[in-house]
């Protein structure tokens, strides 16, 4: 593949390399990114064009998943099992229209826990107020500083259905569509109205998917199927389900009991949520030394970028990267995205600790006017440097970024041209040993 022609003083080896890829000798830095993102920095000092967004690891290196029953083993991966799409079905909007009565507060299902977007909250029970009618439901409010936030919808619209509620089951938090926000599974047991199984109790399940706006959204469509399907309802096997895994059968050892959790995790990954159409292809690199690598997963495309995945507490986290180039430092846990085009160009520099690929330090540097862009006497474009926001000189930055960053031991991040498909990446995965 072609490299664009670089300034021969660039601040360090690896940022010669450019790829040519469409959309490379435009104006505009396009991040093509579907995630949601946030600059690297509030901003920069005048004169250096904005910078392509990227977005920096939200997993703040916590576990994600609390769960309040006792018999929760984790999720199972998918393997590549069908799976129904729910994302056609409308959902009911979590955040009801009105306010349910409720009765008193069911302390044994209600927790203290951090949720993503809304941060540290509440998360309340309570029993149904059936001082009108029987048949009314079990509310559930998300509180702050005893304040209500909101409501979770019910399954009908005034909160009143079928049969009598029984009990709360279990609550599960987790993010199980990888969008990071946090969402919600419920396990109830009401009691059946009539018949010969009168008065006895029988599991339901609930999804409430996480949003950034609109609360938590009841997935009713999904919620009915898994409680139709599943033959024990538990927390896992409602995680499951999800996953596509059968549930009404022993899982093999081949799925079960062969694979580590974090290739489990990855395998589920890759399955679900990796966009196979919007890839060149898949590698793996080293970037820690605990023996668990890391997925790349290189866009076809500049404004598609790189996505590098890595796995921390039960589950695999995404962080976007600008563009597609970047080189790490093996086994070093450190990782620099050196980009850009058009005479502006940047490093951003990660380290992988405690769960999080965080942005650590980033640099910028370019002509103020790259439609006039001055050279020195040595025939060398002129370029504003910055580190940290500081403005500094050439040798300043270079000095600033090999504090952090040591050239001398990074790699390349991986061979374009020699990517692997996602069944090959996937079957990598399964059979990798350290």
């Amino acid at each position: 593949m072609k490299k664009q022609r670089m300034p021969r003083f660039a601040s360090h080896p690896y940022v010669k390399q450019r790829i040519a890829a469409a959309g490379l000798l435009t104006c505009v830095l396009l991040s093509g990114c579907s995630l949601s993102q946030t600059s690297p920095k509030d901003g920069i000092s005048e004169g250096f064009p904005a910078i392509e967004e990227q977005k920096p690891s939200e997993d703040f290196g916590q576990t994600q998943e609390q769960d309040s029953s006792a018999d929760d083993g984790g999720a199972m991966p998918d393997y590549g099992a069908a799976v129904t799409d729910y994302s056609a079905a409308e959902p009911n909007n979590g955040t009801a229209a009105r306010s349910y009565p409720r009765g008193n507060k069911i302390t044994e299902q209600t927790f203290d826990v951090a949720l993503r977007p809304l941060g540290e909250v509440t998360f309340a029970s309570y029993e149904p107020d059936t001082s009108d009618n029987p048949l009314a439901d079990v509310v559930f409010l998300i509180e702050k500083d005893g304040e209500v936030l909101m409501q979770l919808s019910g399954t009908t619209e005034d909160n009143v259905g079928l049969e009598a509620f029984n009990q709360v089951e279990a609550v599960s938090f987790l993010d199980y569509n990888h969008d990071d926000y946090d969402d919600i599974i419920i396990i109830l047991s009401y009691d059946f109205g009539a018949g010969p199984q009168a008065a006895t109790p029988h599991s339901l399940i609930r999804y409430y998917k996480g949003t950034a706006q609109d609360g938590f959204i009841y997935e009713e469509q999904m919620s009915q199927d898994a409680s139709t399907a599943l033959t024990e309802i538990t927390v896992e096997t409602a995680r499951n389900f999800i996953g596509g895994i059968r549930v009404d059968e022993p899982a093999s050892q081949e799925t079960a009991g062969s694979l580590e959790p974090w290739q489990q995790a990855y395998i589920q990954y890759l399955t679900n949520d990796s966009v196979e159409e919007a890839q060149r292809g898949y590698t793996l690199i080293q970037l820690s030394d605990d023996g668990i690598p890391q997925i790349v997963e290189a866009g076809y495309d500049e404004a598609t970028g790189c996505r590098v995945v890595h796995y921390a507490n039960g589950k695999a986290h995404v962080t976007q990267l600008n563009r597609l180039f970047f080189s790490y430092i093996p086994g070093g846990n450190l990782l620099c995205n050196s980009e850009g085009n058009m005479d502006y160009y940047y490093d951003l520099v990660y380290r992988l600790e405690n769960g999080e690929l965080t942005l650590i330090a980033s640099g910028y540097y370019g002509a103020e006017d790259n439609s006039n862009v001055k050279y020195d006497a040595q025939g060398e474009p002129i370029y504003q440097y910055e580190w940290e926001g500081v403005p500094m000189s050439r040798e300043e930055y270079q000095a600033a970024l090999s504090n952090v960053y040591d050239f001398s031991k990074a790699v390349e991040n991986y061979d374009y041209d020699s990517l692997y498909s996602l069944e090959e990446i996937k079957k990598m995965i399964a059979e990798y040993t350290n």
